[in-house]
């Protein structure tokens, strides 16, 4: 199952292409909840790779923020729309998102349309922002613009019917606030959650805003999210699962660190997390979705992992 992800990163990085777009355009939505829509396809995402494009969004609106886009490079092996997935930073950091640049790549050569917030060519900084919430509900009108686009590649790829979001801390309350909205399938809570005092501007009764399935993903104790996110769990109402590893902390699963040392499997397991999730929220697979539930679970016979899930 997890072939594909334990090739090395150097790998992903040779299938990184670099390209630059952008252009103008018109506008367009579409609607509606659910849990789980689409027919599972043949083949589990987490068994496909292909070669990544990485690029700046097209200018197709007036949006508060600027977004990256990573998608597979041949469209045409691509079978049916590709799915979508927003994600917001770590620090609610709007203007650049290179910290994530392997992982967002890794989550687009499984078959999904990354959509980043920060610009394309914006350095890592330190910067420290407050969520904003319409920076990913914004990704998503992106998408749904540049799917009926003329001149986009993008025109008419687009499954705008499958749509996740994704947030790591910051931007993980963010990305929740944000799964109110109708047009989000799935939402993936990256070493975050609500604070019960309202800490950042969001606090728990948000959660009764959510509708579809959601993941939450942690580093245990030794995050400094795990207490939010274990609470939060606690709370929904939607089908929910709490995915930990306490080896990462609040951020190995992003840079690459397991136990405080330098370790890339660890980027790779929480790839791994992801795209089933993914698989089984967005596409309807039904070997991903056994990843999660039930006693002999996936990721529950994976070493250092613990899952946890409610209301399925």
């Amino acid at each position: 199952m997890k072939t594909s992800l334990l090739m090395p990163l150097a790998a992903a990085a040779v299938a990184l292409v670099a390209t630059a777009a952008a252009v103008a355009a018109p506008d367009r939505p579409a609607p509606e909840p659910a849990v789980v829509a689409v027919a599972a396809p043949d083949r589990q995402a987490i068994d496909v790779f292909h070669p990544v494009v990485r690029e700046p969004a097209a200018r197709n609106g007036r949006y508060d923020v600027e977004y990256t886009v990573y998608r597979p490079a041949d469209l045409g092996k691509i079978h049916g729309r590709l799915p979508v997935v927003v994600f917001g930073n770590g620090a609610c950091r709007h203007l650049s998102n290179g910290e994530y640049t392997a992982t967002h790549t890794l989550l687009a050569a499984h078959g999904f349309l990354v959509v980043a917030v920060g610009a394309f060519d914006e350095p890592v900084t330190a910067e420290r922002g407050s969520p904003q919430p319409k920076v990913i509900t914004d990704g998503i009108t992106w998408a749904e613009r540049e799917n009926h686009r003329r001149g986009s590649e993008l025109r008419d790829r687009i499954d705008t019917g499958r749509v996740a979001v994704a947030g790591h801390s910051c931007g993980g309350i963010e990305a929740m606030v944000a799964g109110s909205d109708p047009r989000v399938k799935s939402v993936l809570s990256l070493n975050s959650g609500f604070f019960d005092d309202g800490t950042l501007g969001y606090g728990r009764e948000n959660l009764k805003n959510l509708h579809t399935p959601t993941l939450f993903l942690d580093g245990g104790p030794d995050d400094v999210a795990y207490p939010n996110s274990t609470a939060n769990f606690a709370q929904v109402t939607v089908p929910t699962v709490q995915a930990t590893n306490p080896a990462a902390g609040h951020g190995g699963f992003w840079t690459g660190l397991r136990n405080g040392n330098g370790d890339v499997t660890m980027q790779q397991e929480a790839v791994t997390v992801m795209v089933n999730w993914l698989d089984f929220t967005l596409n309807g697979n039904r070997t991903a979705r056994a990843y999660f539930l039930g006693r002999d679970c996936g990721l529950c016979t994976t070493p250092g992992w613990t899952v946890a899930s409610r209301n399925f």
